[in-house]
C-alpha cells in the first residue's frame, strides 16, 4: 500500500513526463530520496495507467538501483535576451555563431524566447564555451527556476567545438 501524502507540498504531477517510470517498491529504503516514488506517491486519481518498475526488477541491493533518480531540484537557466549586452561586439557576433552551432535555430529561439530551459549541464557547456572564446563574464540568464530532473540523462548539445 503506498502511504498518504501531504497534499500542501508543492509537487505537480502535470510536469511529469509521459514516459516517466514511477516506483512503488514498498520496502525500498531510498525511497523518501526517489523521485520515481515521489512520482508515484502523487499519482491523480483520474489517471489510470503509469509506467512502473517491474517488482521482479526491484533490486536485491537498493544501494545499487538503476531506476533511482533523486529528489534534488536543479537550477535551470531561462532566457538569454541579455546574454550579449556586455560583451564586446566582435566577440558578441562570434559567441552567437558559436552557439547556434550548438542549437539549431528554432531551439535557439525557444531558448531566447524562454519556452526552453538550459539545464546545468547545458549551462556549464555554455560557459566553457565562454571561456574557450576569451570572455571573462560568465553567461547572464533572464532567470531561473529550481526543478526536477526528469531526464535520464543530461542533455548536451554534441557539437561543442573548440
Amino acid at each position: 500500500m503506498i502511504e498518504q501524502i501531504n497534499m500542501e507540498d508543492d509537487f505537480n504531477y502535470q510536469a511529469v513526463p509521459f514516459h516517466f517510470i514511477h516506483c512503488l517498491h514498498p520496502a525500498c529504503p531510498r525511497s523518501e530520496n526517489c523521485l520515481r516514488h515521489l512520482t508515484a506517491l502523487h499519482v491523480p486519481q483520474d489517471v489510470s495507467a503509469i509506467l512502473t518498475v517491474s517488482p521482479s526488477n526491484y533490486p536485491k541491493e537498493s544501494e545499487q538501483c538503476p531506476y533511482f533518480r533523486s529528489t534534488e531540484k536543479l537550477r535551470y537557466a531561462w532566457g538569454i535576451t541579455t546574454f550579449f549586452d556586455h560583451i564586446p561586439y566582435k566577440k558578441a557576433l562570434e559567441m552567437k555563431r558559436r552557439f547556434n552551432e550548438l542549437y539549431p535555430k528554432t531551439t535557439y529561439y525557444r531558448i531566447l524566447h524562454k519556452e526552453r530551459s538550459l539545464s546545468p549541464a547545458e549551462q556549464t557547456a555554455i560557459a566553457d564555451l565562454f571561456t574557450k572564446s576569451g570572455i571573462t563574464e560568465a553567461p547572464v540568464y533572464d532567470y531561473y527556476t529550481q526543478e526536477y530532473n526528469w531526464e535520464d540523462h543530461p542533455v548536451l548539445p554534441t557539437n561543442i567545438t573548440d
